[in-house]
């Protein structure tokens, strides 16, 4: 893709010169014949590079310097500048151009090697801009599932733990794990189950709130933390959560199957008063849903009620509905 160079001169003969010479090397090129005009197209284009004169009418090339740093943009600017106004091309570096030019331009390869070596700069930090993103992605998120990792969920409770003690605000978390998990592998094979676990998170994402952040905690365990919000909301919310899983057949290769999931949840800071003990709290209520028969919610409210799911179904002894179109291995 060609990088885009905006040229703002009031000075004609220039800009003919600039634009035609730029336009021969294969760059795409806008012009502008004042800083204002230049500003609008800046906003508009987003160009990679901007090429100013200092003084010009209306707006000069300081104030379009300033606008463009202003904005945090990742467009480069070079400044071209009578020999008078070479201490205020030097206040230009400063204030974050790459580097000016004086006119008249006299040697105009310099320029253009100039041009060359701002775009590969630019394009070296975007690069390494992107990379240390990429980077910083991985160590946060699951590589199967995408969502959250546990590293990432134990530096979440640690913000949210310290926001809901400066701001007096609760938070809930809630611990979900898919019932017989080892059955799925064992019948369906484990690229079934991973699939059953990426599809799991996809679902659990699609029916949670915007605000609420969902975490992959450990093998077929996900961990959700949910702010600003009442007990009622918390048993609708898992009501939701069950029934779209309940009703949900996993299909890979051939293969149908459904599962159910079991949950467990705590308030911070009524069940608990520290990170240990709030997830403690959860996984106590997780593992009184499993002995309660599975495919169930339970949860450590502060009067120490079980809630279990409105509308929930006992299930079969394998603790899943099995809907497979070939025979299954013994």
């Amino acid at each position: 893709m060609k990088e885009t160079i905006l040229i703002i001169e009031d000075e004609e003969d220039i800009l003919a010169l600039l634009s035609g010479l730029l336009a021969s090397e294969n760059y795409r090129v806008i012009t502008a014949g004042n800083g204002r005009e230049g500003v609008e197209k800046f906003q508009e284009y987003t160009p990679d590079l901007i090429i100013t004169d200092v003084r010009m009418p209306i707006m000069d090339g300081i104030e379009v310097l300033r606008e463009v740093k202003t904005k945090e943009s990742d467009t480069e600017v070079i400044i071209l500048t009578g020999h008078s106004d070479e201490a205020t091309a030097i206040d230009c570096l400063r204030l974050g151009a790459y580097d000016y030019f004086r006119k008249p331009l006299e040697d105009i390869d310099v320029l253009l090697t100039a041009v060359e070596r701002v775009l590969e700069k630019r394009s070296l930090e975007l690069k390494n801009r992107s990379l240390v993103k990429q980077l910083k992605e991985l160590s946060i998120k699951d590589s199967l599932t995408g969502l959250y990792n546990y590293r990432y969920l134990q530096s979440c409770l640690d913000e949210e733990i310290d926001r809901s003690r400066r701001y007096g605000h609760n938070f809930f978390i809630l611990m979900i794990d898919a019932d017989h998990f080892k059955d799925i592998n064992d019948t369906y094979g484990h690229l079934f189950g991973d699939h059953v676990l990426k599809k799991l998170g996809e679902l659990l994402t699609t029916q949670l709130r915007s605000t609420d952040r969902l975490f992959r905690y450990g093998g077929e365990e996900f961990l959700v933390i949910m702010n600003e919000l009442d007990k009622s909301e918390v048993v609708m919310i898992v009501d939701r959560l069950m029934e779209s899983i309940r009703d949900h057949k996993f299909r890979y290769e051939g293969q149908e199957a459904k599962i159910t999931v079991s949950m467990g949840g705590a308030f911070f800071p009524d069940g608990a008063c520290n990170k240990l003990e709030l997830i403690k709290m959860a996984d106590q209520a997780l593992y009184k849903a499993k002995q309660g028969g599975r495919n169930r919610f339970e949860c450590c409210f502060d009067e120490a009620i079980d809630v279990a799911t409105p509308g929930s179904e006992p299930l079969q002894s394998a603790g899943m509905q099995k809907d497979t179109k070939q025979d299954l291995p013994n």
